[in-house]
């Protein structure tokens, strides 16, 4: 189903209301410290599809409560690495955050989106141009420590970095 611009801001509107009300705070905006980041460099990765979370929380698809309740417990606090297509960035306190498209789930009777909030402490002045030239719909790698899922809307990664 294909949707104007109109529908899809006004989908994007609502996910970023629904995260900023969310259960779950967002984490603290200060800069993320180098011993954190270095952290997550060293923590091991955890190897699953953004598309299989994406089907798990999405707003109408087949997944359980209690899916959810298994794919949270092993989501928060394990590093990931995911590529999306990126929706907007801003800078807040020396870290950039990173929101992703809005994501379908794959299954025809989601009719939910789900999207990524990456906070992105930039390593290297490489980091930040490439933070500074990304427009909506480029594609990212980021490594991050899964922070929270906010109503089942917008997955939480603080802190993150890019992957190049």
């Amino acid at each position: 189903m294909k949707t104007g611009l109109p529908s899809r801001w006004a989908m994007v509107m609502l996910s970023m209301t629904l995260v900023a009300c969310g259960e779950s705070p967002l984490p603290n905006t200060t800069s993320v410290s180098a011993p954190t980041v270095q952290a997550l460099k060293d923590a091991p990765v955890m190897s699953i599809a953004l598309q299989e979370v994406v089907d798990t929380y999405v707003l109408g698809g087949t997944r359980t409560d209690l899916q959810r309740e298994t794919m949270t417990a092993k989501l928060i606090g394990s590093v990931v690495v995911w590529r999306f297509k990126v929706y907007d960035i801003a800078k807040e306190d020396g870290r950039y955050r990173v929101v992703s498209d809005l994501m379908n789930g794959s299954q025809p009777e989601a009719v939910g989106k789900l999207t990524v909030v990456a906070f992105v402490t930039p390593n290297d002045e490489q980091d930040i141009q490439t933070l500074l030239k990304l427009t909506t719909g480029s594609e990212i790698t980021v490594r991050g420590k899964v922070d929270g899922i906010t109503l089942r809307t917008a997955i939480v990664l603080s802190p993150a970095e890019l992957i190049h």
